[in-house]
């Protein structure tokens, strides 16, 4: 079938602005997706770009159709710096932090669903949740439109309890009332009421946004996880769902006190190359609908020639193994082709000259995107990345270490990283870039239940459980190779 390429639109990448413009028609509903749909699931873990937001935006988008009561909490509603402005820190506050926190959620989320019942008329006929309208009423949430205001104004009163010069029964007598969420819980039974006929779903997203490290910005995920799950026990019509980047969520010690009480709700979110191509072919058959009946193979090919002539790689692995399995890089690298149509010498369809165009550009936005998503555990990765440039793509155990032992001992200058990274340990090193994904190693065979590989070079996020010290061959991950400029082996 002869496609118009000049018509393709992929979409955004962003699920924020293209839930609107075709993403409720041409999403992907994988595994995770149904499991956060039925209220099995409820964090969902998954690195930048890996369709959290996607996911999430598609619940809510579904379930208003239904008329169940959504509130999502966007980016726009969390500050990091606020907190640590108004707040003193965990020693000079005499507190438990965490749990300040953790109450302070649930008084905002209790909060946000009382004044979204009050506005959207639920359970107004059942006598029983009169006091929550007059609840509302009283403490003018209608009017309240920042929810961090909410939250820090909760932690206030916490605090200044704490530091109160009151009586030592007076301020239990006070703080008691605080951490037991007294003017909520005569309230609870009104919220069982409605929630008999009525399901309500909150969807946290994005929490990374404006991350800043601080001690305040990981007692407010962690007091947010607690929360959370106390919810999530009122009842099945009450759900609220978390979304957090990976990095954070394997970085925020307090996460883990409670690690065994949250991993039945916890679902990583993974791709494989057919996921991958399913996705793909859905946003082609979104700017092509007369391709409907092809499957998913014939609409790539519909747009891409089949094969990279130089090496006879399929031009669909070729592109996905220059991502690290995430759909937000997959439609970068094809927009990016698209855009490039005309460097093509096949007609209609992208070939390798518009592929080797694309990846010119693709190459240094992955490489700096990589280093800025590790910005706050690893600093100015960009400069270590620098020591590679012009170097081997491909090295074997022995060449790789030694590189990386000359690098932690200060023989080449890492510039701003050099806070971190001189004296380490050169196996550290080692482990930090494979973490991330820009080293890759050569596994003779694996097999998940997603792909079957007589020998490949994989990454963490395909196969993050090898022994690095068993690993003989590495290579640099080909996403970068064009913008640092690698040198392919000769053989």
């Amino acid at each position: 079938m002869r496609l118009d390429i000049r018509e393709l639109n992929l979409g955004s990448d962003s699920a924020e602005r293209d839930i609107n413009l075709g993403l409720a028609e041409y999403f992907y509903p994988n595994v995770t997706y149904q499991k956060f749909l039925s209220g099995r699931k409820t964090i969902l873990v998954g690195n930048r770009g890996t369709g959290k937001s996607a996911i999430f935006k598609y619940i809510a988008a579904t379930e208003t159709r239904k008329g169940n009561l959504i509130l999502e909490l966007s980016p726009e509603e969390y500050s990091y710096e606020l907190l640590s402005d108004h707040l003193s820190s965990e020693e000079d506050g005499f507190w438990r932090k965490q749990s300040a926190y953790s109450v302070a959620w649930q008084y905002l989320l209790y909060t946000l669903i009382f004044k979204n019942i009050a506005q959207t008329k639920r359970g107004l006929l059942l006598g029983a949740t009169k006091n929550i309208y007059n609840y509302v009423a009283s403490k003018n949430l209608l009017q309240q439109t920042s929810s961090i205001i909410t939250l820090v104004d909760y932690l206030k009163r916490i605090e200044q309890v704490k530091t109160s010069a009151l009586a030592g029964g007076l301020r239990s007598q006070g703080l008691q009332a605080l951490y037991s969420l007294e003017e909520i819980q005569t309230l609870l039974p009104s919220l069982k009421t409605v929630l008999k006929n009525t399901k309500v779903k909150i969807l946290i997203d994005e929490l990374d946004k404006g991350w800043d490290n601080s001690e305040d910005a990981k007692f407010f995920i962690a007091g947010l996880f607690q929360a959370t799950q106390k919810l999530n026990l009122i009842s099945p019509n009450l759900r609220v769902y978390i979304s957090i980047r990976q990095e954070l969520f394997d970085n925020i010690p307090q996460i883990y006190e409670d690690a065994q009480k949250i991993r039945e709700d916890v679902e990583v979110i993974r791709w494989g190359r057919n996921e991958l191509l399913e996705l793909i072919g859905r946003r082609i058959v979104h700017s092509f609908p007369q391709a409907t009946r092809l499957d998913a193979h014939k609409l790539w090919k519909s747009i891409f020639v089949a094969q990279m002539t130089s090496t006879g790689v399929e031009t669909i692995d070729y592109i996905i193994d220059r991502t690290q399995l995430r759909p937000r890089e997959l439609l970068q690298f094809c927009k990016l082709c698209a855009e490039r149509i005309e460097y093509s010498l096949a007609g209609r369809r992208i070939d390798e000259a518009a592929i080797s165009a694309a990846e010119e550009s693709y190459s240094e936005q992955k490489t700096r995107d990589l280093a800025s998503e590790y910005r706050f555990q690893y600093p100015y990765l960009l400069d270590v990345f620098e020591i590679f440039r012009g170097k081997r793509s491909h090295y074997d155990k022995e060449d790789l270490d030694y590189l990386l032992l000359a690098i932690v001992c200060g023989e080449y200058d890492v510039e701003r990283a050099g806070s971190w990274i001189l004296n380490m340990d050169y196996l550290e090193l080692k482990q930090i870039l494979w973490k991330i994904g820009f080293l890759k190693a050569w596994v003779p065979r694996h097999t998940n239940r997603r792909t079957t590989l007589a020998g490949a070079y994989l990454g963490h996020y395909e196969v993050p459980t090898i022994n690095l010290e068993n690993i003989e061959r590495f290579r640099i991950h080909p996403a970068c190779t064009s913008f640092l400029h690698l040198k392919a082996p000769s053989s």
